[in-house]
């Protein structure tokens, strides 16, 4: 039992910092692009809305298939190794 909450933990842990860093590059690099911060909830200003779904594709979709295929693979070498 204690095997398996160790191995969630450090699956989780790694899953949430590599989602953190993963989004902290899109938005350096959305910068680097647009010179602009990336869109967000301002419901006073006019919205973009081709940028709006580009974000929300890359935030979205590219992030977190990413951090699926982290935490699969993570689960597949601690269950090799424990």
């Amino acid at each position: 039992m204690r095997n398996d909450t160790v191995k969630k933990l450090v699956i989780t842990s790694a899953t949430v910092i590599f989602g953190y860093t993963l989004r902290q590059l899109a938005q350096k690099k959305w910068i680097e692009v647009y010179n602009e911060e990336p869109p967000a909830t301002h419901p006073s200003e006019e919205i973009n809305w081709k940028k709006v779904i580009i974000w929300s594709v890359i935030t979205g979709t590219v992030i977190s298939t990413a951090e699926l295929a982290a935490k699969r693979y993570l689960t597949l070498k601690l269950d090799a190794w424990m």
